[in-house]
Parts: structure tokens; sequence; C-alpha cells
């Protein structure tokens, strides 16, 4: 079998560092298929995260193996095991022995257990200069084809469906996290649940022309790729999918996909075609990454109500997961639109919440009736002048359907109105539970 070069990164802070590593590289020589040509330098450097703990020995050794990467890595995990290292290995802990694949030939490989290169390796000095030591040129890793690490860009829909489908055969949870960009706070409490329930998360950023309709903000819907992959790195993404519509909609695209009751008042009723172009490109989303669990935040309360729909319908095998509502501490809910409120309608705007929360504190009083909870939501808003009301609904929890006049059990008040006082109109929409569901409130961001 063709030999290749491979890497391996070495470290220890627990019992005799040196011996530990030097043990495990005689032992590694006498495995078939693998030779230990040269080792770097072992260099002391302080631990990366976990509790306190004694400083590590640091280094790297060169191999040439007819191993594959995932045989190879089997034998690392065999040989820190004899060393006494605990498992399941916990991330971060003290370790007698540590040793990591970083590279093996030219290999790109991304699954659960394995990625290559590395993908902590090009932050960490006490890997980069034993690396650098041996002669190994890290610049075809660095330039180009981005390298396995957090938030890569992904432009084209077939390179984004080959990603997904390696992250499945590889035993990868994959969540996905479908959004328009211009991200906040908001999506990235999104992207944090994901990142602890899924072994990849892929964000999509793509304003999507099918559901904007003549005369609304689809050109001016704010975009700043940049700051939002930088916002996706920092919440832990693997990838953004970050296509233009000629990748979404190639020549001759006609399919769409309508949803029927779930789309019908509210949103429906002011955006005709909107949830149409919301429900299609969500499920040609769904087809091209298969995720196993997608992410969707309840403040688009109806938007979720389709996709439930959707996912049942058309059967896609994934679970459908509702994230609470964002909001500041005023109680306006996050939304990338709020940007473009003047001074007045964002002291204004959190009117909404107020409302809301006017209804939602007379049903934990006993209120019952239908129409005198939304009359106290609504004579909320009618206090506020810059609020031009677009509807006030009280519908059933979950699948939404109009609940009739009288008392109701429970339900979820939704809420859309108009700010006009600034450059251009803004559109907000709320809701809440009744009873009460726990929102997300967060501190304001730091001054940069």
């Amino acid at each position: 079998m063709r030999e290749v070069l491979a890497y391996l990164g070495l470290g220890a802070n627990e019992g005799d560092r040196e011996r530990n590593i030097r043990g495990a590289l005689e032992r590694l020589g006498a495995v078939p298929g693998v030779r230990v040509l040269r080792c770097s330098r072992l260099l002391p450097s302080e631990p990366v995260g976990g509790p306190p703990q004694g400083q590590f020995l640091n280094g790297v050794a060169e191999l040439s193996t007819t191993l594959p990467p995932h045989a190879l890595l089997a034998v690392c995990k065999a040989l820190e095991a004899a060393a006494g290292r605990r498992l399941p290995a916990v991330r971060n802990q003290p370790r007698p022995l540590d040793l990591d694949l970083l590279l093996h030939g030219k290999e790109r490989v991304d699954t659960r257990e394995l990625v290559l290169p590395h993908p902590r390796m090009f932050e960490r000095p006490f890997v980069l200069e034993p690396l650098r030591e041996l002669g190994v040129d890290l610049s075809d890793w660095l330039s180009g084809r981005p390298h396995p690490g957090p938030a890569r860009i992904v432009r084209e829909s077939a390179e984004f469906a080959a990603l997904c489908a390696q992250w499945i055969e590889g035993g990868c949870t994959v969540g996905l996290v479908p959004t328009m960009g211009a991200l906040h706070r908001g999506h990235q409490s999104l992207m944090r649940i994901a990142r602890g329930e899924c072994d990849r998360v892929a964000a999509t950023i793509f304003v999507n022309p099918l559901q904007f309709a003549a005369g609304e903000d689809f050109a001016a819907y704010p975009r700043d790729l940049e700051r939002d992959r930088a916002l996706c790195a920092e919440a832990g993404v693997d990838a953004i999918f970050a296509p233009d519509p000629a990748q979404m909609y190639g020549p001759g695209f006609c399919s769409n996909v309508a949803v029927g009751a779930a789309a019908e008042g509210m949103e429906g009723a002011l955006r005709p075609a909107h949830f149409t172009g919301v429900a299609t490109v969500v499920a040609r989303l769904f087809a091209l990454s298969r995720p196993h669990r997608a992410y969707f935040g309840r403040k688009d309360a109806q938007q979720v109500a389709v996709i439930r729909q959707l996912v049942q319908d058309l059967g896609f095998p994934l679970r459908l997961v509702e994230c609470p509502i964002v909001r500041e501490p005023d109680g306006l809910a996050m939304s990338s639109r709020n940007v473009y409120l003047g001074e007045d309608d964002r002291k204004a705007s959190p009117v909404l919440y107020r409302a809301l929360r006017t209804a939602q504190q007379a049903f934990a009083g006993g209120e019952r009736d239908r129409d005198r909870l939304l009359a106290a939501a609504r004579a909320v808003i009618g206090r506020e002048p810059r609020a031009q009301l677009d509807y006030l609904e009280l519908r059933s929890e979950g699948e939404l359907r109009p609940l009739p006049a009288g008392p109701v059990a429970a339900g979820r008040m939704l809420v859309a109105a108009r700010f006009a006082g600034g450059a251009r109109p803004v559109r907000l929409l709320d809701n809440l539970s009744l009873p009460d569901v726990p929102d997300l409130q967060v501190p304001p961001a730091k001054a940069p």
C-alpha cells in the first residue's frame, strides 16, 4: 500500500510527561504500517480551557504510514488508554497522553470522529511551531479552498450538498439554522442550541426573493456577510451556505410549495405569496442538507407553523426545534429589521411586548374570555400613536388555528404593527403564549 506522511500532535500534563510521550512513540513505531520518522522538540505550554492544571509538554511527530486516517486514529486512542487516559475522554481535562492526528497526506476528512486537517491546529502556536520546525509548509492549507474550521463559507449548492453528505456519511448529527442574514444575538441563540445538540452546524444566509412581493424591502434588506460570518464563528457554526439566487433557483425553476391553512390569515393575508416563498426555500434547503434537526425561532410563529406542516406533509426525516424568542432588556423581540427603527420609534417599539404581557397577566389573573384578552392588549397599543396595528389575534398554540369567541383554555397571542417615523416604515412582529412560556432576555451589547 502507498505510504503517506502524517503528522501527530503530542501532549501530556500528568505523570512523567516526557516519558509518556517517548514511550507512546516507541510503541507507535512497532505498529505494522507505521514508521516514526522524527519528532520536534517537546516544549512547555499552558493548558487551553478546562480546570486548573499543570503545564503541558507539546510537540509533533512525523510519521510514514500505510494506515488510513481512521485506523491510525484508532491506534492513537489505544495508546492513550494504555497510558492511563480516563475514558470516555473529556476535552480540556488533565491527561497523561494526548495524541491528535493533525495531517494525513493531503486528505481532507470531516467525520464525527476525525477532522483533517485538525480544526484547531491553525490557532495553536504549540502545534504550528513544531510543524514549522519539521519543515511542514502550511500554505496549501491556509490558502485556496478553506480548511475545516469555524464558519467556512460555501457558495455553490452542489458543494453544500456534498459537505452535508460527507458529515452524514461520517456519522455526524447535522443541525441546520436557516436565516436571511443581518444576524443578531437571537440568531446566535439558535446556533448555540444547535451547537449543543449536533456534531455539525450549518447556517444558511440567503435573502430569498420568492418571499418578497413587489414593493417590499428585498433590495433594502440588510446584508453584511463578513459580520454575519464573525457571529456564526462565535456561535460555533461549522459552515455557512451563502448562495446567490441562481444557485438556489436555476434556469427554468418553476416548483413551489403551498401549505394551506397554516398560511392563512395574519401574515398570509397581508403578504399572500410570502409563505409559498418561505416553504419553497425551506424545502430546497432541507433537500440539499438533509439535516437531522432544523432550528427556527418562535418570533415568527406563523412561519414555524407553516414549516411544521411542510415537514409533516412532505415527510422530511428531521426534528423541527422551536427556540424561544430572544428579547432586548426592554422586551423588544430581536429582529434584523430593528436597525431601521428611528430613535423615537425604537423607544415606542416595546409597546408590542407590553400589550402582550398585559393580556398574559390578565390570563394569569383568571381572565379567559377571548375578546376581553384581545381588548386588553389592543388598549395598550392604542395609547401609542407611533404604532399602526396590522393585526392582533389569539390563536391555538402550535397549529395557530383561529379560536372562537368565548372562553379559552390556552393560546398564543400574535401581533404585527408598523412604525413609520424613521427613514422607512418598519414592520415588527411579536407573540406570547397564554399561559406563560419564558422567552430569553439578553443584556445590552457591549461597546466594541
